[in-house]
Parts: C-alpha cells; structure tokens; sequence
C-alpha cells in the first residue's frame, strides 16, 4: 500500500549557492564532495573529474565522517572489535556508487557485496581492484554489474553457513537462485556482444572478460566448485598474456590493467602450490610481472601503497618459487649448475624484500601505526613460507640436485644456520594473530589472496617429525575456522591433512610393531614415511569431488601411486 501525504509542495529552504566545486560537478549541478585531486563523486560513478578553477579552496574537514563512511568501516566485520578495524588502512572503502538497479533483491545483493563481501574479499590488505575499480566499471559494464550483484547474492548465503563452502544442500536457497539468474544474465550480455562484433574483441571488451572471469572464478570457489574455478582463472590469465604479447594498452576502463595482473599472480601462485608438478607442463606461462627491484623501489616509507608494493614483489616470487621448483622436479640431471643460479637469483628477490619488510616493521613500531600491524604480520607470514621453501626444499628434489640444500646452513644473505622447528612455531604464531580476533564470531571468510589457511596446510605437511603436536593443532584450526583463501578451502585442506597424519602414524605403528589398539599417543615419524607428495584429480561427472594421492619419499621413487582417497563435499 503506498501512503499519501495531502498537503502544500515542499519548498526547499533556500542556501548561498557554492562556488568551489570541481568543474564536472558545475555543469551537472549537483554538489561536489571537494576531495582532490578528483573528486569522489565524478569517480566513483565513473566519470571524469576535470580537476578544479585555479582559484578553488578545499573547504575545512569535518573531524567526524558522513554517515555512509562510518557504516563503511563497521562493515568490515560482523560484530568488529576495535582491534580489527585498526587492522585496515584507515580509509578502507570509497563510498560505493549508486547504480541505477530496478528491484529489491539487487539492490539489497549489491548493498551486501559493498558492505561485507568487499571488506574480505580484499584480504588484509587494500585491493583498489576490489574497492573501487570493479564498482565503477560496474556503470559502464552490464555483464560487469550482473556479476556483483549475483556474487554478492552469493557471499550473503556464504556468510550465513558455517563452512567454507556452499553445501550441496543450499543450492536451492532464495539467494543462490538468484545469483545464478545474475550470473546466467552476465553471460547472455558477454555472448550477445561477442556475436554482435564482427572483429576481434577490443582491448577493452577483453579487460572485461577478464575482470569477469575473476568474477566468476569467486563465484564457483563459494560454491565449491575447484575445476570450474581453475579454468575460470586459467583463461583469464591466458587472455591477459595474449595481451602482453600483443602490446595491448588500455586507456578507457575503469578497472586497471595492472590491478587484473596483481589478481592473477596471487591466483596463479596459489594453484601452483597445489598443482602436482607433472601437471604443471599444461597450465599456462606464468603471467608477466615488473622486476622486483620495481616493485619495490618505491615501498620505503610506510604507508597502505607501500604495503601493497611488498605484496606484489611477493606475491610475484612465491610464484616464481613454484614455478621453478615444478620444472627442477620435470628436469634432467645434467642441469644442476643452472638449476643453482636459479634459485641464487630468487634467495636475492627474497632477500630484496626481506629488507624492506624489516624497514617497515621498524618504522611501525617507531611510530605506533596500529591499523598497518595486521597487512604486517599477512606479509611476514608469506615471507617466512618463502624461506623455507628456499632453504628447505622437498627431500626427492634435492637428492637429485644437491645444490638445492646450499642455504640449509649460513651462507648469505641467511646469518644463522637454519632453524626449521623455529620457524615453523613463528609460522603458527603469525596465523594465530591473523585468526584470532577477541570477541567475534567465527564467521565463514571467502578472501581472494592467500592467508593462515594455506600456512597452516605448510605446517601440518611440512613441519619437521619434532614439531607433531604443532601439526596437529594445525590442522585443528584449519577445521576449526570455516575460511576458503581463493583456491584454498580450509576445511577440506583440514580433512586432506587429517587424514596425511593418519597414514604417517599407521605406517610407523606398523614399522614398529605397535598395535593400534595401543594408546601411546602420535609416535614421531621417520622422514622416509612421511607424506610429501598430494596428488589431486578431479573427476569430470563430479563437480564437488577430489581424488587424492597421499605419496612418501619411497612411493615418489618407486613410481608407486601411494594411498589413494576420495573427499566430497
């Protein structure tokens, strides 16, 4: 029923006319929010802010924010504490665009993918990709704009489950059919504009189906659905090599060329540390990235943009380690010397960026900057992941090319010999302060960047046989908290542990004749029995299904297939 109000026309009050509003503002008469060097009202609906008259003076800032900026902030979780909004950039959200949508359900899956999907999808740092750049294109692109709203249509079912992934027995739910009806919508306006064009995509529709293919990587992710994600993923990259190789340049997107290739190379360097090493001669080249003294050239002072400039250079590197180790797994004896000015070339790009971190570390603790401790402690956690597998590669690898366990001792630019047990306890540290908020529910989290999800996995597989209960109380966490980092789904990365720890304690029950009715607790492990080795395959009847290989040192050498297990969800 629509309620009718009987009386006069309001009359506006009248106010002075102001004269210092950027010049798009002016000829569209509306009132500009004076923020320079453009304003956010032109960007972030999408246009173009032709800058302010030389005799313009930025009015005096409010000490308090607008209303729709603080609901910004508390957004950032359900039931935030203070420590966790310290633990963003103090701006974290532009205020989102209002698109012109017709009916409620989109307006209400927009709202929920601004105010609670953005803030994790983002990860521990600022993404401008997540943040600005796709809602602006959003105006432009329709096939851009079905995929939002059906994603946050999505996240909004996500986020009221309790597992990492959509279960099976939700895809009827009003949200998830609604987001397919998006989703379905999004891939009508990409066909019907492919078939309408009678050359090849242009630079800009091919910025689009990238930034539609990240799009829909995320969507399957939450759904649980690994195979469709990956090739979601993999023709993205693939369309953006094709692109470098071409020479393409893009001037008229809203979304930047180089905020598609940060997504990419963090993507890609996580299904790289998934990915069986003989599988890796399929996937796509790794995609281009500036060299990594570019990248951090500009990262010495500490600030939101600094951060994200270390994120890229490691980001970036941890690709490059999986890349490198998969081809030294695929290579021929006679390769050592190159295999060993390789990994010299990549202890330097660590190092690189171990400098700057302990920089900015120390500039932080100087200055008390509370709200950049969190993206601090996300990055150190990258970076001591990447030591090790710098210093410690897998065991079947360096028995083939010994020049691989150089930096095992103190040789630079490593002071100390290395110290596995210790780092691995730093490790669990570092996902514990990442983890562990005071107060809050633990909610499901979908982020597309790497977290303590794949850090507790290298803890639970990689940890040395001294550090078992460590292992153990990783995997505890990896179930205990219902998160998926892009391609890492942290419940079923508990299971697949789990169930690793199981076959290493029954081989070396049955070594040492203990019976398994025996209570004895976790017997330490030899390092011939232990699981090095995850085989996964999915098969192509089944979308929520994985095949998994669970290979030691001696199934590895023997060419044995190891234990094999299927896991569903």
């Amino acid at each position: 029923m629509e309620l009718v109000v009987a009386g006069k026309p309001r009359q506006r009050a009248w106010k002075p006319k102001a004269r210092s509003g950027c010049k798009t503002c002016k000829i569209r008469r509306v009132k500009c929010d004076e923020d320079k060097p453009y304003c956010t009202r032109c960007t972030s609906t999408g246009r173009t802010c032709d800058g302010y008259d030389s005799n313009f003076r930025s009015p005096k800032t409010s000490a308090s924010s607008t209303p729709e900026a603080q609901n910004l902030l508390s957004s950032f979780c359900s039931g935030s504490t203070l420590r966790t909004l310290r633990s963003h950039s103090p701006l974290p959200l532009p205020l989102a665009p209002a698109l012109p949508l017709s009916t409620t359900e989109e307006k209400s899956s927009f709202s929920f993918f601004t105010s609670h999907a953005i803030p994790k999808l983002r990860g521990f740092l600022d993404s401008p990709f997540w943040q600005r750049e796709v809602l602006q294109a959003a105006h432009r692109e329709p096939a851009i704009q079905h995929c939002i709203i059906a994603l946050g249509a999505m996240y909004r079912r996500f986020h009221e489950g309790q597992h990492s992934h959509i279960r099976e027995s939700a895809m009827a739910d009003q949200h998830l059919q609604f987001a397919f009806l998006q989703s379905n919508r999004a891939i009508k306006v990409l066909l019907e504009k492919g078939a309408a064009s009678s050359t090849k995509a242009s630079a800009k529709d091919k910025m689009t189906l990238m930034t539609c293919a990240i799009l829909f990587s995320s969507m399957c992710c939450l759904q649980g659905y690994q195979k469709h994600a990956v090739e979601h993923l993999r023709s993205g990259i693939r369309m953006l090599n094709e692109m470098d190789d071409a020479g393409e340049m893009v001037t008229e997107h809203a979304v930047e060329l180089e905020s598609l290739r940060t997504i990419f190379v963090a993507l890609d360097a996580q299904i790289r540390a998934i990915m069986p090493s003989a599988q890796s001669r399929s996937w796509v080249k790794k995609p281009k990235v500036k060299s990594g003294g570019q990248a951090l050239e500009e990262c010495g002072k500490l600030s939101m943009a600094s951060l994200q400039g270390v994120l890229r250079h490691i980001e970036c590197l941890i690709s490059h380690i999986h890349a490198f180790n998969q081809k030294t797994f695929l290579r021929g004896a006679g390769e050592e010397e190159q295999v060993g000015v390789e990994l010299r070339e990549l202890v330097d790009r660590f190092h690189d960026g171990a400098r700057v971190m302990k920089k900015l570390w120390a500039e932080a603790e100087r200055s008390r900057h509370d709200e950049f401790t969190q993206p601090l402690i996300a990055l150190e956690l990258m970076q001591c992941q990447m030591e090790y597998l710098l210093r410690l590669p897998r065991a079947d690898i360096v028995a083939r090319f010994p020049c691989l366990a150089a930096f095992q001792h103190a040789k630079e630019p490593f002071k100390t010999p290395f110290d596995e047990a210790a780092l691995f306890a730093n490790i669990f540290h570092l996902c514990d302060q990442l983890l562990f908020v005071p107060g809050n529910k633990s909610s499901p989290v979908f982020m597309t960047s790497m977290g303590p999800t794949a850090a507790l996995w290298f803890i639970a597989i990689r940890a040395p046989a001294s550090c078992q209960a460590l292992r153990r109380r990783a995997v505890g966490l990896m179930l205990s908290y219902p998160r998926r980092e892009g391609f890492w789904d942290g419940m079923v990365a508990g299971w697949i542990a789990d169930e690793a720890l199981s076959l290493e304690q029954e081989r070396t029950r049955a070594k040492l004749n203990i019976s398994s009715d025996d209570v004895v607790g976790d017997v330490e492990v030899p390092e011939h029995l232990r699981i090095i080795s995850f085989w996964l395959t999915y098969p192509d009847d089944e979308d929520r299904k994985v095949r998994v290989g669970f290979s030691d040192a001696r199934d590895l050498a023997t060419g044995v297939p190891g234990v094999v297990k299927w896991f569903a969800w």
